[in-house]
């Protein structure tokens, strides 16, 4: 509908006088019989009209053939000045002419036409001052009204432009929705005279649409005035249709869950209302923008409205009541379509009675707001997502049963539309060594964005010094090893993560530096141990035999080798006396004593032993003191 706009007007400029020629009087005549002249609503290189009911006159033509520009414009009065003809002059290369409304008389008929070095270029063209008019655009007033029931309807106030109020034009309007890109006409004419409001029927809600129009004389119908300025306006808003969340209602753990709805709106800016249910809570209601809230976990129950809503549309509502893997579908399959960027889901249903379906997906990594979803009838088991899935990208794709009691989700599948080969390795860490000397690392896995498909299996390199690396294929589910026959020296170990498409470059290198390890120096410290006991063997035994008489002085004690042992070597038999010392009195306390002069007695003192040898060894077996006739008879004790 922009195609079929009027050309812009013409930027006016400065009016050209106009000179009468009577000389081309003569050659009217021969013009007329020459050149037939067109009615002014019929196609051809020159227009002219009136701009308003007393604006100027504008001409305007476009090049014909090899004919080129008109130098000159003519104009004749067939009307109030008959036979009596104007010439306007034309700038070089200009396609245009304004004749000011002074010069000209107000409903007069004229003929006009242009020449090139005296040669007419086309035919003339008759125009009419009393209907040759362009009007200006119609207006549109802002205040929209709407119906209150259903179908939505819209009603719009407009006023045709400044016009003698005995002619009628006849308008047209067109309206589309927005971001649309078809103008649908409302009516095929709207009267000036009697003037009636548009009326825009079928409306959705939460819309935005795009109204303007045109206008005509009446008896002109190819000559349409400029087009209104588009007028937007918004219908009432509405509540969301599609609510979901994101997260498993059957996985514990979390603390909140992301509530998500699809915004109803076109071009239009909507704040809603989310109301959700605690098990033995009141309901719980507040005000969010477009298009996500998080929510308890504990919440069995969500609802959603657009503030302002129509009182005839109800909120959208959710149980999130968790059903349990038994209501869940099964055999959930994801497959990719060879040369198509869509992913295929199948699946079989659970039992139960079920309300719909819904599938959503996520590309891993994305923020929870990202997620897509689907809603399909309950009879439906397989669905082609839209969408470009891109290859290497893991998707998580999940299928829900939903029924007016809860959701029944089943676990979630990753899938890869295309599988690639990886783009990193994994990290490799040393653990503590088990048995002690044998190293034992561990690694962690590759990221899914990185690992660009399923794992099938690890690669484990090691290389030892100069020598080349050795290679071995690990299980995917492995992620620590025990390496016991690594070479001793310096060693560096790597891993690889492989996929169906190919081996990964390697990971990060773990660099170790290994002890000796072989049999040899496990053995020598038992070689040695048992060496010096055999030697120590061998001295004891030629000690104590008689042919080195003098290595067994030399090694072995004294009271060894001695064939009588000394018994003063023993301490054994000698009584053990304590020496006991009174605690110290004053002098004035000692008592008063009377001595007497008395015979000292006799006192038989033992013979002296021998010098006693300290060898740090005991004879328990030697003979007692009595035995040896040591010791005498018992001394009598004098008390004083």
């Amino acid at each position: 509908m922009r195609a079929a706009r009027a050309a812009a007007p013409r930027p006016r400029p400065t009016p050209l006088r106009l000179l009468p020629v009577l000389p081309l009087l003569p050659l009217l005549p021969l013009l007329l019989l020459c050149h037939r002249t067109r009615p002014q609503d019929s196609p051809g290189p020159l227009q002219c009209y009136g701009v308003g009911p007393l604006g100027d006159l504008n001409c305007s033509w476009e090049a014909l053939g090899d004919l080129g520009a008109p130098s000159t414009l003519h104009l004749q009065s067939q009307k109030y000045h008959s036979n009596r003809t104007w010439t306007v002059a034309v700038p070089a290369g200009q396609s245009w002419v304004t004749i000011p409304r002074e010069q000209l008389t107000m409903s007069d008929e004229l003929l006009v036409w242009g020449t090139k070095a005296g040669q007419p270029l086309w035919p003339p063209v008759f125009v009419n001052l009393e209907t040759r008019m362009k009007p200006d655009a119609p207006r549109l007033h802002p205040d929209v009204d709407f119906s209150e029931d259903d179908p939505l309807e819209a009603t719009v106030q407009w006023a045709p432009p400044v016009w003698p109020p005995h002619k009628v034009l006849v308008c047209q309007f067109y309206y589309r929705r927005c971001q649309g890109t078809t103008w649908t006409l409302l009516e095929p004419e709207v009267k000036s005279i009697p003037l009636t409001p548009i009326e825009i029927q079928d409306l959705e809600l939460a819309t935005g649409y795009e109204v303007f129009g045109r206008c005509r004389m009446e008896k002109e119908e190819d000559l349409w005035s400029d087009w209104s300025p588009i007028l937007s306006l918004q219908t009432l808003p509405s509540a969301p249709k599609d609510v979901w969340i994101s997260g498993n209602p059957c996985s514990p753990g979390r603390q909140e869950w992301l509530l998500l709805w699809k915004d109803r709106g076109h071009c239009m800016q909507m704040n809603y209302k989310v109301w959700f249910q605690v098990k033995d809570q009141e309901l719980i209601q507040k005000t969010a923008p477009c298009c996500n809230l998080f929510i308890p976990t504990q919440a069995e129950w969500v609802g959603v409205s657009a503030v302002n809503a129509t009182s005839w549309e109800p909120l959208t509502n959710l149980s999130l009541a968790c059903l349990g893997p038994d209501f869940a579908p099964h055999d959930v399959v994801v497959s990719s379509i060879p040369g198509r960027t869509e992913l295929l889901v199948t699946w079989q249903q659970g039992p139960g009675e079920l309300q719909e379906h819904v599938v959503d997906w996520a590309r891993d990594g994305d923020p929870l707001e990202n997620l897509s979803w689907v809603r399909l009838p309950p009879e439906n088991l397989s669905v082609l997502l839209p969408g470009n899935f891109e290859e290497g990208v893991p998707y998580r794709i999940t299928v829900t049963a939903v029924s007016p009691w809860g959701l029944a989700p089943a676990p979630s599948v990753w899938r890869f539309r295309e599988e690639l080969t990886p783009l990193a390795g994994p990290v490799l860490w040393r653990l503590q060594d088990a048995p002690p000397g044998t190293p034992a690392i561990a690694w962690g896995e590759v990221p899914r964005h990185q690992l660009r498909g399923h794992l099938t299996h690890y690669t484990l390199c090691a290389q030892s010094g100069t020598r080349p690396s050795v290679c071995v294929n690990v299980s995917g589910s492995t992620q620590n090893i025990t390496l016991p026959d690594l070479q001793w020296g310096p060693c560096e170990l790597w891993v690889t993560a492989s996929t169906i498409a190919g081996q990964g470059p390697p990971g990060p290198s773990l660099r170790l530096h290994l002890p000796d390890n072989t049999l040899k120096w496990k053995v020598l410290p038992g070689v040695l141990l048992l060496w010096g006991l055999f030697l120590m063997v061998c001295v004891m035994s030629l000690a104590t035999s008689g042919r080195c008489v003098h290595l067994r002085h030399k090694v072995l004690p004294r009271w060894v080798w001695e064939k009588i042992p000394d018994p003063a070597n023993s301490n054994f038999g000698q009584p053990h006396m304590e020496e006991v010392v009174p605690p110290a009195q004053t002098p004035g306390d000692f008592p008063i004593l009377k001595v007497e002069d008395m015979e000292p007695l006799q006192v038989i003192e033992p013979p002296q032993a021998s010098t006693q040898l300290d060898s740090g060894y005991e004879k328990h077996f030697l003979p007692t003191p009595e035995e040896l006739g040591l010791l005498g008879p018992p001394r009598s004790q004098v008390l004083a």
